[in-house]
């Protein structure tokens, strides 16, 4: 197998002294030591590498673990959403029902108004009827009396007022 692999980089070796050399450039150090202080400062590639893989490693679990937290808050939020969403439609729902009892306890108030006036109006019109009665009886009774006081002479008929009559009516 490893003559595979060996015949294998034999070719792209070949393939890339083919190909029209580019300039190097020279690597930037990293913003980050890729060591870790233990290790002595070192020219290995091999160790850098693996330090690097260590830190990318590291890092890749930071970003996993706060992805995963960002998940979690983020179906948190969504059903702190969605219970703010129900409430806000609860709340128009309860203020739309309150304002239709407004409104339908305003137009009972009109209609008891209304029959309130009625009532007044009807009262003042039985009144005014009363009055207009009392007014005929007590005219209608001196009339009475002036003719009973003609034809029957010898009862005194100043005596007899129309409250004297109404009081005696009532007993009946």
């Amino acid at each position: 197998m490893s003559t595979s692999s060996g015949a294998n980089n034999t070719i792209e070796d070949e393939k890339l002294e083919s190909q029209v050399p580019f300039p190097r450039c020279t690597r930037r150090p990293l913003p980050f030591s890729t060591s870790f202080g233990s290790e002595g400062d070192s020219d290995d590639p091999l160790e850098a590498i693996d330090a690097v893989s260590t830190k990318l490693d590291y890092n890749s679990r930071l970003i996993n673990s706060w992805h995963e937290k960002c998940v979690e808050d983020e179906a948190i939020l969504a059903d702190l959403n969605i219970r703010v969403n129900k409430a806000f439609s609860q709340k128009n729902k309860y203020l739309k029902l309150s304002h239709k009892r407004k409104l339908k306890a305003e137009e009972l108030d009109a209609v008891m108004n209304d029959e309130i006036k009625g009532c007044l109006m009807n009262h003042m019109r039985c009144e005014e009827h009363h009055s207009e009665l009392e007014l005929a009886f007590n005219e209608g009774f001196e009339k009475f009396r002036a003719f009973a006081a003609t034809t029957h002479t010898s009862y005194n008929w100043d005596y007899v007022s129309p409250d004297a009559v109404r009081d005696t009516r009532r007993w009946w």
